[in-house]
């Protein structure tokens, strides 16, 4: 694979106790370890508190990290939202009407049922008109996201939102998908470099092992289980804006090089 330019404009995340990304950016550059904060929940802005409260705990994460970073860009840009597991408050609400005799589920339930769910919910709250896509790839969902929203990037010209974010599963289904904590991370990817840019990437696919992540709170993170922690390496180096390559898992017996040029 010939390597694939991009550059990145805009950060976002979103964790409890680090919901934001400058104050990530901060504990990876001094090594603070981080404080799980369990009363933490995400709110979007673009949503009215009616539709927060109607919205499941996975579009209410997703939207809150696309916001922030669709501000860097404009109207033309194509969206990758990426998921290992997607909805599972409302699979699960399914999945125990379906054990009643009555099997009564809420018509609203099935809107929000679907894997697409938070990226239909954020072409409505932004008036999103450009391509829009929703995937999951179990572990290597970091991967697959970057892998195409990159594409799009580099062949199409456009630009491109990426959104990965997963969100623990109820009981009992967590006990055999178990995600730790809620984790979502935003990237603003541009064609050409601009006044923003944090970083120009090289993509290209290789036979490499995953990179893997040298802060506490990196390290922390990772241990939770979230696969969206598989950026953690990424996130490491741009926020000491340093060049080097970060390795991201693929299926298929490949993987994904990012090589990073520091501005």
């Amino acid at each position: 694979m010939t390597p694939l330019t991009f550059h990145i404009d805009r950060i976002a995340f979103a964790a409890p106790g680090l919901d934001d990304w400058d104050i990530l950016s901060d504990a990876l550059r001094h090594n603070h370890p981080w404080t799980d904060t369990q009363a933490w929940s995400p709110t979007p802005h673009c949503l009215s508190a009616r539709s927060a409260r109607r919205v499941t705990p996975a579009i209410r994460l997703a939207l809150t990290v696309a916001e922030k970073i669709g501000e860097a860009l404009d109207e033309n840009a194509g969206w990758v939202f990426a998921s290992s597991v997607g909805e599972g408050e409302t699979l699960h609400v399914i999945l125990e009407a379906l054990r009643t005799p009555e099997m009564l589920i809420q018509p609203l339930r099935f809107q929000n049922a679907v894997h697409n769910a938070p990226s239909g919910q954020w072409s409505i709250a932004a008036g999103i008109t450009g391509p829009m896509t929703s995937l999951a790839a179990f572990d290597d969902t970091a991967g697959a996201g970057f892998l195409k929203s990159g594409l799009q990037v580099a062949r199409e010209a456009r630009p491109a939102g990426l959104v990965i974010y997963d969100v623990p599963l109820p009981a009992p289904l967590d006990d055999k998908r178990p995600l730790g904590v809620q984790l979502a991370a935003g990237f603003a990817l541009t064609v050409e470099p601009g006044p923003n840019t944090l970083a120009r990437v090289d993509m290209s696919l290789c036979q490499e092992i995953n990179t893997l992540p040298e802060r506490i709170v990196s390290r922390s993170l990772s241990a939770t289980g979230n696969p969206v922690a598989a950026v953690m390496p990424l996130l490491e180096r741009l926020a000491e804006k340093k060049s080097g390559r970060v390795i991201l898992g693929l299926h298929g017996g490949s993987s994904l090089c990012l090589d990073i040029s520091a501005p």
